[in-house]
């Protein structure tokens, strides 16, 4: 009858930059590569802004603004992490434009990276996306080639 049949859950992921899309194994930092932190993708950026891939809340901005903690609106908890390496700078060439608490929609505006600096510097500007606490989802990476930000998905987590 399927009056009790669970509905499953879906969260869609918007790109959170416009570019190149990567795939997380080819990440040149094995914590990501590995799939240490959890499971994602990464977007060699463009223009250097990033924005939310979903509605949510910021768990945790760095100091260093290099990364920040979201948690989706059911509970998927994200980490957004910008460059290699990039926490050394402390927060230099990094811009944030939400602070931890704060109620944020997919599209949002979250930080920027002066990425000319970061590669004057000798650092990798790839960001990366990961889903630290799947609560046991099907993740489906959906993301082609290259992405546009806000407007392409990149992945749909099924609960």
């Amino acid at each position: 009858m399927g009056f009790f049949k669970k509905k499953k859950k879906e969260t869609i992921l918007k790109a959170f930059a416009t570019g190149k899309v990567i795939a997380l194994k080819d990440v040149k930092d094995e914590m990501f590569s590995a799939g240490l932190m959890g499971p994602g993708i990464a977007i060699e950026s463009d223009d250097g802004k990033y924005y939310s891939p979903v509605n949510g809340m910021i768990t945790m901005l760095f100091p260093t603004k290099h990364a920040l903690g979201l948690k989706s609106e059911d509970g998927q908890e994200l980490l957004l992490h910008i460059g290699i390496d990039t926490v050394a700078l402390k927060g230099e060439g990094f811009t944030a434009f939400v602070q931890d608490g704060q109620k944020v929609s997919a599209g949002d505006p979250l930080l920027s990276a002066d990425l000319d600096f970061l590669r004057s510097k000798g650092l990798e500007t790839t960001a990366i996306l990961c889903i630290t606490e799947p609560k046991e989802p099907q993740i489906s990476f959906t993301a082609q080639d290259s992405v546009q930000a806000v407007q392409d998905n990149i992945a749909t987590i099924t609960l």
